[in-house]
């Protein structure tokens, strides 16, 4: 059984993805990205490949209710989990299913285009990137998230090598591919290509408090498309994965208090 680097999620997946992921993990870096975006009432932002839309949602606060965002995912279970939150105080949210590489936008039409981890899981980048230059305004920006390399997030490296250990590498490929674009100069070279102009790259580290890691590791996989290798594997093979994983990051635990670093680059560009 093939497993999925494109984190193309089933409903009960996508809703623990919110639960579990969102609150842990992606929030805080999407949030994080948003504000770097440095956003101005009234704009107009597309959040594409929104997932379940944090992003979209800390945007609609930001920009106040005379902005406008729209979240796009080609994902339909992320997007319907997304409708289903409760809406948040600020600009109107409205939810698209679309290719990033076909978005459903006229040309120099929009603000800015957040894109939060979603970029290297894009079969055509190129394309992705050209379109997202397409719909922005001339006097708009690019504002876009990308793991660093793997080794910089001692928890999902960690996860990753533990897995591909005791179950096998195409397993942990579920969570390796979100690190498929990470080196700088191909990152540069991609937005370059396409077009912007201003390139501005960051890197990001957040400390983590993550929820107590016995508990936490499984829902983790649980909400990735590790999921499935992870469920086949004896009982005992899972609860020695999360206990190496917990020994191997006992140092960032004091006092019952879990803090683990978290790194990421950001980038912004202008068309």
């Amino acid at each position: 059984m093939t497993t999925s680097t494109q984190w193309q999620l089933a409903q009960e997946a996508a809703e623990r993805y919110q639960t579990i992921l969102t609150p842990a993990i992606l929030g805080p870096f999407a949030e994080a990205l948003v504000d770097f975006a440095v956003l101005q009432a009234g704009e107009h932002v597309v959040d594409v490949g929104c997932g379940t839309g944090a992003a979209a949602r800390y945007a609609a606060q930001m920009i106040g209710r005379s902005g406008r965002v729209m979240g796009v995912d080609i994902n339909t279970s992320m997007l319907a989990v997304a409708q289903s939150l409760p809406a948040v105080h600020g600009a109107p949210i409205a939810w698209r299913e679309a290719n990033i590489t076909q978005l459903p936008f006229d040309d120099n039409g929009v603000d800015v285009v957040l894109c939060a981890q979603t970029l290297q899981f894009l079969p055509k980048k190129a394309a992705g990137l050209a379109e997202m230059r397409r719909v922005v305004k001339s006097s708009g920006r690019m504002a876009v998230s990308l793991w660093c390399a793997m080794g910089e997030s001692p928890y999902f490296y960690t996860l990753v090598e533990t897995i591909a250990r005791h179950i096998g590498p195409e397993t942990a490929a579920g969570l390796q591919s979100a690190f498929a674009l990470s080196d700088t100069d191909e990152i540069y070279g991609l937005i370059e290509a396409a077009g912007f102009k201003q390139i501005e790259m960051t890197v990001r580290r957040l400390d983590l408090p993550l929820p107590h890691l016995t508990e936490f590791i499984p829902r983790h996989i649980s909400a990735t498309p590790m999921a499935a290798g992870f469920n086949r594997a004896d009982e005992m093979v899972q609860q020695t994965i999360i206990r190496e994983v917990l020994e191997q990051l006992r140092q960032y635990t004091m006092n019952g208090y879990t803090s683990i670093p978290f790194k990421s680059h950001f980038i912004m560009a202008r068309k």
